[in-house]
């Protein structure tokens, strides 16, 4: 080993020396110079891919002189660089030149057709570092493994950079996403010709998988032209780097595959389903970590390294993202499994423009809830009852019409009295003098609807924590669908490690095996987590009396947020110790009760009792005393005994008009024993209702102190479950590395990652375990802060404060 390391200095020294004294900088250093070929325009050109080239070249730049400024004075001189012009024998001859003129130290190409010209050249003449391979198998490019599993080029001066995947890979995807048979796949124009064999072998390929592909259809830069070259039975299309397209063609593209109703899937990937792409595998391209292992392979050449020596593959985290806005647009709807698995954009979540907060929710609750709406009309219904019960002590006024017949010779047997036919009309009125049963029934009435109010309070509080409690559910699902997803990411992540060690001969297949199994159970808990999530939705949903399965974007309200109490910032001091805690009980139990609308509800009763017992012990002595009067015209006589008659031993003729007026005065006298029973069942009545305030007076009490211990407990785990979980994820870091290391075994592993995804769930649940008791101790205290104006809330706390001045003598704690 020493002699190996004596023989690289001495290497890297004679490299060194092998600069002459005018190939030094200014301040001593190798000069080092890199030429570039660009497949096109040079950067500041037009098309899609270039323009960010001209991105990577800088950070490579950058990246490069961070690392080696201070043993060599790397140079990417303007002049040295080159453009293909989109031509193969440009491209071609730029490379060759570069490779042969001496002042280029090493060669760097930036595109797909530069690095495969490249590639295929065998042994080269100077260091090439070509980082844009696009499907290694299919292109043919060597490659070996060093004595640690790696992949490497195994070609002297070669340096490719790659990142694992094929196109074939990319169908097999595609098509479990939708299916089809025949499959058109859009390439540049170039791209037959200066890369044949991807054609041909995703030809030969589709076959294997029951799928034609057709050859290649170039696109240059029009989306016009490139949709004319789709025949009209297309059934999906496969679309590769469209290199010289601009992004406002691209976007027409897209949208004609969409008119077009065809299913779509890019070789790039998930920057292309952003843009209206339906599906793709690879990642956002990391242009700062290709830049950092283009420097880093730069680096390891200048000091010795042979580039075909040098790892090829950079691993990325795949995942299969569905832009799901697309997919409806072309009909495609995706197997639930397939859609659980994969990322959705655009979908379900990101279509939603409106947001919802706690706050907007609790009110907009209060105003649609379907429970508070019919209790609403309840208290409505009481107030005509309080009318109802007193429109008996008004006046009554009736009017009435009477038509009489009767038989000929009785109108005549009578005298003038009745006529065969009669017509009249009468009006009568009443008045209650006094009638104390009447009295008492407005006054229960009244105190009834008070207590109708005080339940409607009481319902209103109840449909703010139903609604506030779903919400912080939907967040709290939202948050363990992330965990579970996060969870899967990384149990895939760990399944690629382990066939990694299974190829360099760190462990079995078991190990792939029981990744395997792992994978499989954390879909499984991303699909479960997918479907609660959904269902907490329905729930709020249900309690705001919206469509069930609306969905928003719900904000998390924090601990800070300045409509809940803890947003002041001023709690902390009256609850930070055991004395200060246990006069806050107190106060908050004062609050409580002091507050209560089933307490004041309850009360309202006692009150109506009260009055109906003193209704029903009066009853034995307090009469009701009525005015009447009754007024009736005949408005028509006629027929036998219509004549009324005169002479000696008759009255005078009877006129039209009758009418009387008295004054009735009632008391029973006896009646079974009814007013006995009703006095008795009356103060039964009462006595169980001062009874049930007792009770209901001790339940909220209760209910109020287990919140607080509850609160006591969930508070100060946020904190707590948090650093939990950040430990458990450094571990699983420390674990996995020395896993990938073949230092430890699966089981530590698998102990790290469980214990990692507990305390990761543990710590989502905190913040809203807390926040569902605070908002169960607002319920308790009757004192929700979505109602209370900044004034109330200010008064609470001074409330809170005289409580302290008042008690507080034996304890210090920090005034305002």
């Amino acid at each position: 080993m020493v002699r190996a390391s004596r023989l690289t200095i001495l290497f890297v020294v004679l490299l060194i020396g092998t600069w002459s004294a005018d190939t030094r900088g200014a301040d001593g250093l190798p000069v080092v110079q890199v030429g570039i070929v660009f497949d096109g325009p040079p950067p500041g050109g037009t098309g899609i891919v270039p323009e960010r080239y001209e991105d990577l070249v800088a950070l490579i730049q950058r990246e490069t002189a961070a690392l080696t400024n201070r043993e060599f004075d790397v140079r990417f001189p303007a002049d040295k660089q080159q453009s293909g012009e989109w031509s193969i024998e440009r491209i071609r001859s730029a490379i060759d030149g570069q490779l042969a003129d001496p002042e280029i130290d090493l060669v760097l190409t930036i595109g797909i057709f530069a690095t495969n010209d490249v590639c295929r050249r065998g042994e080269l003449p100077k260091p090439v570092v070509a980082p844009l391979a696009i499907d290694v198998e299919a292109q043919s490019f060597p490659f070996s493994t060093d004595a640690d599993g790696r992949m490497i080029a195994g070609v002297k001066n070669l340096n490719y950079i790659t990142t694992p995947g094929s196109v074939l890979r990319d169908l097999r995807k595609f098509k479990e996403i939708v299916q089809f048979e025949r499959v058109h796949v859009l390439t540049d124009a170039l791209l037959p010709q200066a890369i044949p064999e991807i054609a041909d072998s995703v030809i030969a390929g589709g076959r294997a998988i029951g799928v034609k592909i057709f050859p290649p259809v170039p696109v240059v830069g029009s989306a016009d032209e490139a949709l004319a070259l789709l025949p009209e039975d297309a059934e999906a299309v496969y679309i590769t780097p469209l290199h010289r397209m601009s992004p406002e063609e691209f976007d027409r593209l897209v949208a004609g595959l969409i008119e077009r109703r065809l299913p779509s899937f890019s070789l790039i990937g998930r920057e292309e389903v952003e843009r209206g792409v339906m599906a793709g595998i690879r990642p956002e391209t990391d242009f700062p970590r290709l830049a950092r292992r283009i420097a880093l392979n730069i680096q390891r050449i200048l000091l010795g390294e042979d580039a075909g020596s040098l790892p090829v593959a950079l691993e990325l985290e795949e995942q299969l993202v569905i832009n799901l806005e697309t997919a409806t647009a072309v009909r495609v709807f995706p197997r639930n499994r397939v859609a659980l698995e994969a990322e959705l954009i655009r979908g379900e979540m990101s279509r939603i423009e409106r947001t919802l907060t706690l706050s907007e929710a609790v009110r907009e609750a209060v105003e649609a809830n379907l429970s508070l709406r019919a209790a609403d009309r309840a208290v409505a219904a009481g107030a005509e009852e309080i009318r109802r019960a007193r429109s008996y002590l008004k006046p009554q006024v009736g009017a009435s019409g009477t038509g009489l017949l009767i038989d000929d010779d009785r109108a005549a047997a009578s005298f003038g009295t009745q006529a065969e036919r009669t017509v009249s009309a009468g009006l009568t009125l009443s008045q209650i003098l006094y009638s104390d049963g009447l009295r008492s029934n407005v006054k229960v009435s009244e105190h009834l609807q008070r207590s109708l109010e005080h339940e409607w309070e009481a319902e209103r509080l109840d449909v703010a924590l139903e609604v506030a409690t779903a919400f912080l559910n939907v967040l709290r699902a939202e948050t363990l669908e992330r965990v579970a997803e996060e969870n899967r990411r990384l149990t895939e992540s760990n399944l690629k490690l382990a066939r990694r060690r299974v190829r360099i001969g760190f462990s079995g297949p078991s190990e792939v095996y029981r990744w395997e199994s792992e994978l499989a159970t954390a879909r499984s808990l991303r699909i479960t987590a997918h479907g609660r999530m959904h269902i907490a939705y329905i729930d709020l949903n249900r309690a705001l009396h919206r469509p069930l399965e609306d969905l928003y974007e719900a904000e998390s309200p924090g601990l800070q947020d300045p409509e809940l109490v803890t947003g002041f910032g001023r709690l902390n001091p009256y609850v930070d110790n055991a004395a200060s805690f246990a006069l806050f009980k107190e106060f908050t139990v004062e609050e409580g009760l002091a507050n209560s609308p089933e307490l004041y509800a309850i009360e309202a009763a006692i009150s109506a009792q009260q009055r109906a017992l003193r209704a029903a012990r009066r009853s034995f002595w307090s009469p009701d005393v009525v005015l009447f009067g009754e007024a009736e015209t005949r408005v028509s006589r006629q027929g036998a005994g219509s004549d009324s008659l005169t002479g000696p031993g008759f009255s005078e003729p009877m006129d039209r008009n009758d009418w009387s007026v008295g004054l009735q005065v009632t008391l029973p006298i006896y009646v079974g024993g009814q007013r006995s029973a009703e006095a008795r069942q009356a103060g039964e009545q009462l006595e169980a209702l001062r009874l049930e305030r007792e009770a209901l007076a001790e339940i909220i009490d209760l209910r109020i102190r287990r919140t607080l211990f509850e609160l006591s407990a969930s508070f100060p785990s946020i904190e707590l479950l948090q650093e939990a979980a950040e430990a458990a994820r450094k571990n699983l870091e420390l674990v996995t590395d020395s896993y990938s290391r073949g230092v430890v075994s699966i089981i530590d592993l698998l102990d790290a990652k469980n214990a990692a995804l507990v305390a990761a769930g543990f710590a989502a649940n905190a913040e809203y375990d807390f926040l569902i008791d605070l908002m169960e101790l607002q319920r308790g205290t009757n004192n929700f802060d979505f109602f209370r104006s900044d004034e109330e809330r200010t008064a609470w706390f001074d409330r809170l404060e005289a409580f302290f001045v008042a008690n507080a003598d034996e304890i210090r704690w920090p005034k305002r």
